[in-house]
């Protein structure tokens, strides 16, 4: 919930922020005159996009709490470039060769993070995976609880 507080705060503070750029570029009365501010339509899709942008600060301030800040910096640049490739497919961009040779290097390095995470997770899990034994009927005893040499001694 902590999160929710902290997302919903920097976005009133950003829009409050906002507002002396805005009169300081001089687009405050061109902003006021636009015809889409009559226009439903218009408060509706700046609505969602604002609900959904809060909901994605949301999430990326509740994935740095899961996993760190590397691991949601190569995320959201994995996010940036999946956006962007899909976007220059769309629109029939051409790019020049030196272009797709970065957007490459990018995707191969989020590749690698991840497989490398995923190789460490597996480790750390084999690692504090505790042994598998056949459970004994005979011990009432929870299976946190250690047997004695007692109880080994009792066959029932």
């Amino acid at each position: 919930m902590a999160q929710l507080k902290l997302t919903l705060a920097a976005n009133i503070i950003a829009s409050v922020a906002f507002i002396p750029v805005v009169v300081g570029t001089g687009q405050l009365s061109s902003a006021l005159h636009a015809p889409e501010l009559v226009d439903p339509l218009f408060w509706v899709f700046l609505l969602v996009t604002g609900v959904l942008g809060c909901l994605m600060a949301w999430v990326s301030a509740m994935q740095i709490n899961v996993t760190s800040p590397v691991t949601h910096h190569i995320s959201s640049n994995s996010k940036a470039v999946a956006q962007t490739i899909i976007a220059v497919v769309y629109y029939h961009e051409t790019k020049r060769t030196l272009w797709w040779i970065s957007v490459l290097m990018v995707v191969c390095g989020a590749l690698s993070y991840a497989m490398v995470r995923m190789r460490e997770e597996r480790a750390a899990a084999a690692v504090t995976e505790p042994t598998k034994s056949v459970p004994s009927h005979s011990n009432p005893k929870p299976p946190e609880v250690k047997n004695s040499d007692a109880d080994l001694n009792d066959v029932s």
